[in-house]
């Protein structure tokens, strides 16, 4: 490998992966340490459910089945996450600037973000793809040279959906710089995209369901959610000419694009920089705000102007929006007869808070807020304010956005699912709830562990540990009571008021705490 893409590659993963914070003392340490431990148990976590999805395979008699299942599986998450880190990693990056300074070529520049994006990808591929190579092996004879040709497509595996990602990257980015709110347009449209090729997985696999053959099911069920994975024959060695085939188109396509993206790498991105100038640079009337107002706008600012942080904070509420649009116009019973739930009209009635709640979980800017000031957190340093309109500027971004889809879901639920009055006040009160808790103890977490000194905010707003450490509370604070509702082990409306009461007590509490860690 040509030494300026090894440094680029490895320079690009420093900035993804902070390794140097399990060493460090102080706050910084205990945060790489926790973000350490929070990804190992995502990691087992995920290894025990492939370990026990394969031994389902086995248990149905479809052992030969499974290594072609799991590459299929893998490869579909790989597609997703590369549709969702091609922008922010190849295009419209943060250093892109930076790099263009430097002595390298574009070829060179283009080849390390690949090798980014596919670092990232094998890992995943890596937890879907080893329980299943151990599963297989163990529970049937398996010649060595299709274990050493799964192992090569395993590795090859990443390559067509980094290609995916790229091309459907480049074109999303081209057509949102046209618009003023470049990054609000780009995550509009990828999020589309992901909607649009889930669904029509969702409407294929349905139909599987109605076949006799359990083999022919699964079959099925790999081509229809990953079109090449009807190349992935491990049954005997006279499979093996299907399996060179993917290896040679996945290295035709990964010749190609690199030939083709590193011709036009620097060129798009220079367009797309012009275009964003050209929309910022439009005149605008100077106006007197109040300082709330005025770091209010100052949060929203800075949170569309981040493709990452954008596409991180407002995932759950543009699920949200999507989910309670789709209810208003089709109704509940049009909705299942695409999308079918094993579940009645009241049981989903009395869930909806929670699945609310759910989405407004997602959406949390505030955990990375402080640190996505960066360098330029001397500004508020400097100015002459208290802290705690500071505190109040950054949770109101995070509740702003929450309103959104709280909102729209709460006319969804009103018109189409026609609540009673309890009903209603818990669809009101365990958001909210959520929304004060999530929101708090994220912006605590930030002022307890700030990073300004970050050149990839992708790692503040996805890896960062404020961001993990609410991510994992939350979704403990979201299990437990779906299984008391579910398991009916308390009546429901003991297990919503003992819930808000809780959250809402936890929120003040994160709120002074806030307020009372000096940052500035």
């Amino acid at each position: 490998m040509n030494q300026k893409i090894w440094i680029l590659f490895k320079n690009n993963l420093a900035n993804s992966i902070h390794f140097h914070d399990l060493f460090r003392s102080g706050k910084q340490g205990n945060g790489g340490k926790i973000t350490a431990v929070i990804l190992l148990l995502m990691g087992i976590l995920l290894l025990t459910y492939n370990i026990l999805t394969a031994k389902t395979l086995v248990s149905i008699g479809q052992t030969a089945m499974i290594p072609g299942y799991m590459l299929s599986v893998s490869s579909m998450m790989m597609v997703f996450l590369s549709l969702l880190r091609a922008n922010g990693t190849i295009f419209g990056s943060s250093d892109f600037k930076q790099l263009a300074a430097y002595p390298v070529s574009e070829k060179e520049i283009f080849i390390s973000k690949l090798l980014h994006l596919y670092f990232f990808n094998l890992l995943i591929g890596l937890l879907f793809n080893l329980p299943a190579l151990l599963v297989w092996a163990a529970n049937t004879l398996v010649s060595p040279v299709l274990i050493m040709l799964f192992c090569i497509t395993a590795l090859a595996s990443p390559v067509i959906p980094i290609c995916i990602g790229v091309i459907f990257g480049s074109l999303v980015y081209r057509m949102a710089a046209y618009f003023r709110q470049m990054n609000l347009i780009a995550v509009c449209l990828s999020l589309f995209l992901l909607g649009a090729f889930g669904y029509f997985i969702m409407t294929q696999s349905n139909q599987t369901d109605s076949m006799q053959d359990i083999g022919t099911a699964v079959y099925s069920q790999m081509t229809t959610m990953y079109l090449p994975s009807v190349l992935f024959q491990f049954n005997s060695l006279a499979d093996s000419f299907f399996i060179l085939i993917f290896l040679f188109i996945s290295g035709l396509l990964f010749l190609v694009l690199t030939f083709f993206g590193s011709r036009y790498y620097r060129r798009l991105n220079l367009r797309l920089l012009a275009l964003k100038s050209t929309n910022h640079m439009k005149p605008r009337t100077i106006k007197q705000r109040r300082i709330f107002v005025a770091l209010w706008k100052k949060e929203i600012t800075a949170l569309f102007s981040s493709y990452n942080y954008l596409l991180n904070s407002i995932l759950g509420t543009v699920l949200l929006v999507f989910i309670s649009m789709a209810l208003l116009l089709f109704g509940f019973e049009k909705l299942t007869t695409f999308i079918p739930l094993p579940v009645s009209i009241e049981t989903v009635t009395n869930l909806f808070p929670m699945v609310v709640a759910a989405m407004l979980l997602i959406s949390n800017p505030a955990a990375a807020a402080l640190s996505m000031e960066g360098n330029k957190v001397w500004i508020l340093k400097t100015l002459p304010i208290e802290q705690k309109r500071v505190v109040h500027a950054k949770l109101a971004c995070t509740f702003s956005l929450h309103f959104i889809g709280f909102a729209i879901s709460i006319l969804a639920y009103i018109i189409r699912l026609s609540p009673t009055i309890e009903q209603l006040i818990w669809a009101i009160l365990i958001p909210v709830s959520y929304s004060a808790f999530i929101t708090t103890f994220g912006l605590m977490l930030n002022y307890f562990y700030p990073h300004f000194s970050w050149k990839n905010d992708m790692y503040i707003v996805k890896q960062s540990p404020p961001v993990l450490i609410a991510a994992f509370t939350g979704m403990a604070l979201m299990i437990v009571p779906l299984v008391l509702i579910l398991f009916q082990i308390l009546p429901l409306f003991v297990i919503y008021l003992a819930l808000a009461v809780l959250l809402i007590g936890l929120a003040m509490l994160f709120y002074q705490r806030t307020c009372r860690i000096k940052f500035i």
